[in-house]
C-alpha cells in the first residue's frame, strides 16, 4: 500500500480481481488515514469501528481499500427500526408455497468472507447490537437462533462500522463501553481545507484549477461568517465537501456561470436575507463578477423559456417567487442531485414538483411522511399474496391458449393442464414463446408462495426511473430517513436487506429523482434535519408569499375576468387581516386561504358581486375570529364581536361607494324547506326526497339559524370544516341535525 517498506503492510487478496478505482483522491491527509486503516485491517481478527463527522470519507475509505485488495463489500444502513433478522436472516416464501429460512446479508459475508460495512452504527437500537457480541469478541462466531446453527467467519472475513459522533448528529445513541472495546477505534477529522483545493481539481476536471481555488476561497470565507444563524459556521457549517463537489460538478461555461452556481447552491438556501446578501457579497468578491438574482429568474432564462408558454393541469402562475423555485430545482435535477424544498405551508413546494414531472412526462409518486414513519412504508416489505384468484386465472388462461395451439384437450382442473404442459416432449416445448413459458413459471410460483415481497413507492420510483416525493420529510424520525442515505449519494443505491438476499440491490434507473419538502423548525410538530442528512440535499430555501404583486397576479389570474376588479379588494384585505390578528405567525396568510375566497367568489354566481365577496371574506377570515389556531392571536370573547365589526369596517373601506356590508352581515337569514333544496339565506343545498320535513331539531333560533347558514356557506368551497367552539354550545348537534333536514 505503500512505496516506503518501514510502513508496508500485507492484506489478504480476495476472490474478486482487484481494482484500484481513479476517482479516488489520496491526499496527504487521507493517505495517513488510509495507512492507519490499512495497518488495523491487515491482522483480519478484529472488527473496525470508525467515527466522523459526515462527508469526511468513512465509507468510501473502506470500498476503495475493498475493491483495491479484491474483496467484496457490503453495506448495511442501520436505522432505529433496524432488525436482527436483517442481519442473520428470517424465514420466507418459497418458490413452493412453503417458508424456508433464507440467511441474511451478515451471515453470507461471513460465509463468502465478504467485506461488511455497518453503516450509521450507533441508530441502531441497543439490543439488536448487543447480540453480535460473540462475533466481535475472540470466540468470532454467531449464533443463527432460528436454526440453532452456529457460523464462524471465513478467513477473508471482515467487519466494519461507521458513525457520526453522538450529541451533535440527531439520533445518535451513546454505545456502551463493553460495547465498543470489542472494536479498534478510529477517529477521522473533517478533510483539511489546505487539502480541498487539490481534490477538487481532480474530481471535476472541467473546472479550471484557479476556479477550484476560488471555491475553496469562498468556503473558507463563509466558514469565517459568524451570521445570527449557525448555516455557515466552521464544526456545523452546512457548506461541506458534498456542496463543494456538487458546485464544481454544476456544467459552467464561463467565471460568471460558476459564481451563479455556487450562488444558487449556497445562498438560495439562506432564510434570512441579510445573510443571503452575504453570501452573495462573498461570491461576488472573490469571483470578481456581479450576480444579477433578478436576471437569473427572468421568463427568458434557459429553464423557463421553453416550459413557461405552455399549459399545465397545476393552473400554475408564473409568478416572480414560481419562476425563482423552478430554476433552482430545474439546475439541481441536471446533475441528479437530491432536493430539499424548506419553507412554510402554501408556498409552492408541493407544486413545483408536480410541474417538472408534468413537464417532462414522469410520474410522481408521493409519500406523506408523519411520526411513525417506517422505512417498510417507502421501500417496501413482505405482504400476503394479494389476488391470488386472479394469479390462477392468468395461468389458466396461458395454459389453454398453448394447449389450444398444440390442438390438445382443455378440458379438466388446473393440475390437469399443467400435467399436459409438463408431458410435452421437448421438440414441442420449443415451440412456444420464451415469454409465455416465463410467465407460467411466475404465475405457478406466485400462486403457491404465502408471502411476496412488495416494493415501496421510492423502490418502485427508482426501478422505473420516475420521480419520488418524501412530503413533509421533517415529521418522520431521522434514524428511519438515515436508511435512504445511500439513495440521496452519486451512486443512488439501496440494499434491501429486509427483502434478503435475492434481488436486494436496487441501482436507481436514468431519469429517477427524489425531492423533500418540509417546513421550518418551530411549527407544531416540526423540526430540522439532521446534519447528515440534511448536508446530503441540494437545500433550496422557498419564501413564504410576501410580495403583494405576485399574490395580485394570481388571485387576477384565477378570478373570471368579469369579476378581475375585485382582485385588488381580496389582496388588500387579506394582507389587513394577516397583519392584524395573525402578526405573531411567520406567514400573515397563506395563498391557500386566498384561493379558496377566489373560488368561492367564482362559484355564486346567484349572488351579486359585493355580496359575493363579502360571504368570502366572512367563510375564509372572518368566521375564524375566535377558533385562535396556534398562528392567530388570543381574542377575549368579550370582544369578538367588536373584531368582527373592524373586518367588516375594513371591507366596507375597501369597496368604496360609501357601500356598508354591515347589514349584509348581520341580516338573519330564513329558512325555507322544499320538496328537493333546503335554502338557508342565500345558499341552497340539495334534499333527498325522503328526508322528514318536520325534523325534531329547533333550527328558527337565531344563533343556530346563523351558523346553520354560516355551515351551508362554507360547503360551496368544497373543503373540509372545523367546527370549533365552547362544549355544549351545538356544534355535534348541529351537525347530527343536518342528515335529518337533507
Amino acid at each position: 500500500m505503500n512505496k516506503d517498506h518501514d510502513r508496508q503492510y500485507w492484506l489478504l487478496q480476495g476472490d474478486q480481481q482487484p481494482q484500484e478505482r481513479n476517482d479516488y483522491i489520496r491526499t496527504q491527509y487521507v493517505e495517513r488515514n488510509l495507512l492507519n486503516l490499512v495497518r488495523a485491517t491487515s491482522t483480519r481478527r478484529f472488527p473496525i469501528l470508525i467515527q466522523g463527522p459526515t462527508s469526511s470519507g468513512k465509507t468510501s475509505m473502506i470500498e476503495y481499500l475493498a475493491n483495491y485488495s479484491g474483496n467484496k463489500f457490503v453495506r448495511i444502513n442501520n436505522h432505529e427500526h433496524t432488525d436482527l433478522q436483517e442481519y442473520l436472516g428470517t424465514y420466507v416464501s418459497g418458490s413452493d408455497g412453503k417458508l424456508k429460512f433464507q440467511e441474511g446479508l451478515l451471515v453470507q459475508a461471513m460465509r463468502q468472507g465478504h467485506w461488511i460495512v455497518l453503516d450509521e452504527l450507533n441508530l441502531a437500537p441497543t439490543d439488536v447490537l448487543e447480540a453480535l457480541n460473540r462475533l466481535l469478541d475472540d470466540n468470532r462466531e454467531l449464533l443463527i437462533p432460528e436454526t440453532q446453527e452456529v457460523v464462524r467467519p471465513h478467513e477473508s472475513f471482515m467487519l466494519f462500522a461507521t458513525q457520526n459522533p453522538p450529541g451533535l448528529y440527531g439520533g445518535r445513541k451513546v454505545l456502551s463501553r463493553a460495547f465498543r472495546n470489542r472494536f479498534l477505534e478510529l477517529h477521522y477529522d473533517d478533510i483539511p481545507e489546505d487539502e480541498l483545493e487539490y481534490i477538487l481539481q481532480k474530481r471535476s476536471l472541467e473546472t479550471a484549477p484557479s476556479d477550484c481555488k476560488r471555491i475553496v476561497t469562498v468556503y473558507k470565507e463563509l466558514s469565517r461568517l459568524r451570521q445570527t444563524s449557525r448555516v455557515f459556521e466552521q464544526k456545523d457549517s452546512f457548506a461541506t465537501l458534498r456542496d463543494l463537489f456538487r458546485w464544481a460538478l454544476r456544467k459552467a461555461d464561463n467565471r460568471e456561470q460558476i459564481a451563479t452556481n455556487g450562488f444558487m447552491l449556497l445562498a438560495e438556501r439562506v432564510r434570512n436575507e441579510d445573510e443571503r446578501t452575504a453570501v452573495k457579497e462573498v461570491i461576488e468578491t472573490v469571483f470578481k463578477v456581479k450576480i444579477e438574482p433578478d436576471r437569473l429568474y427572468t421568463p427568458t432564462f434557459g429553464p423557463l423559456a421553453q416550459f413557461e408558454r405552455k399549459q399545465n393541469s397545476q393552473g400554475v402562475v408564473w409568478t416572480r417567487a414560481m419562476r425563482r423555485l423552478y430554476v433552482l430545482v430545474t439546475q439541481a435535477l441536471r446533475n441528479n442531485e437530491p432536493v430539499l424544498l424548506v419553507g412554510e405551508t402554501g408556498c409552492g413546494k408541493t407544486t413545483v414538483c408536480q410541474l417538472l414531472a408534468e413537464s417532462i412526462g414522469k410520474e410522481l409518486h408521493i409519500v406523506n411522511a408523519h411520526q411513525n414513519t417506517e422505512t417498510g412504508d417507502l421501500i417496501g416489505s413482505q405482504r400476503p399474496v394479494r389476488n391470488r384468484g386472479a394469479i390462477l386465472d392468468a395461468l389458466r388462461q396461458d395454459l389453454e391458449s398453448v394447449l389450444q395451439q398444440l390442438k390438445l384437450s382443455t378440458e379438466g382442473s388446473l393440475e390437469d393442464l399443467f400435467e399436459k404442459f409438463r408431458a410435452l416432449p421437448d421438440d414441442v416445448s420449443a415451440q412456444i414463446s420464451e415469454k409465455v413459458k416465463d410467465r407460467i413459471a411466475l404465475n405457478e410460483v406466485r400462486s403457491k408462495a404465502l408471502f411476496e415481497w412488495s416494493d415501496g413507492s421510492l423502490v418502485h420510483a427508482m426501478k422505473t426511473g420516475q420521480f419520488f416525493l418524501l412530503d413533509e420529510i421533517s415529521l418522520a424520525d431521522d434514524s428511519v430517513l438515515e436508511r435512504l442515505n445511500s439513495v440521496l449519494e452519486p451512486q443512488r443505491t439501496l440494499l434491501l436487506a429486509e427483502k434478503g438476499i435475492d434481488d436486494s440491490f436496487v441501482k436507481a434507473t436514468h431519469g429517477f429523482q427524489f425531492f423533500a419538502t418540509m417546513n421550518p423548525g418551530g411549527d407544531f410538530g416540526k423540526k430540522e434535519l439532521s446534519p447528515a442528512l440534511r448536508n446530503r440535499f441540494t437545500e433550496i430555501w422557498v419564501p413564504p408569499m410576501t410580495e403583494s404583486q405576485d399574490v395580485l397576479d394570481i388571485v387576477v389570474d384565477k378570478l373570471k375576468s368579469e369579476l378581475s376588479n375585485l382582485a385588488t379588494i381580496v389582496v388588500d384585505f387579506s394582507y389587513w387581516f394577516g397583519q392584524t390578528f395573525r402578526s405573531s405567525s411567520a406567514t400573515a396568510f397563506s395563498i391557500r386561504d386566498i384561493l379558496v375566497w377566489v373560488k368561492f367568489i367564482n362559484e355564486s354566481s346567484h349572488l351579486s358581486p359585493g355580496l359575493a365577496l363579502l360571504h368570502g371574506a366572512a367563510t375564509v377570515f372572518i368566521d375564524t375570529l375566535g377558533a385562535n389556531p396556534s398562528a392567530l392571536m388570543a381574542l377575549d370573547p368579550k370582544t369578538m364581536n367588536e373584531q368582527r365589526q373592524l373586518c367588516l369596517d375594513k371591507l366596507s373601506t375597501l369597496i368604496g361607494d360609501k357601500v356598508d356590508v354591515t347589514p349584509m352581515y348581520r341580516n338573519q337569514p330564513t329558512i325555507h324547506f322544499h320538496d328537493e333544496i333546503l335554502s338557508i339565506g342565500e345558499f341552497t343545498i340539495a334534499r333527498d326526497v325522503t328526508g322528514d320535513s318536520e325534523p325534531g331539531f329547533a333550527f328558527e333560533a337565531p344563533t343556530t339559524k346563523m351558523n346553520a347558514m354560516r355551515v351551508l356557506r362554507a360547503l360551496r368551497v368544497n373543503k373540509p370544516i372545523l367546527l370549533e367552539g365552547n362544549p355544549g354550545v351545538g356544534k355535534t348537534t348541529l351537525m347530527a341535525g343536518a342528515p335529518i333536514i337533507l
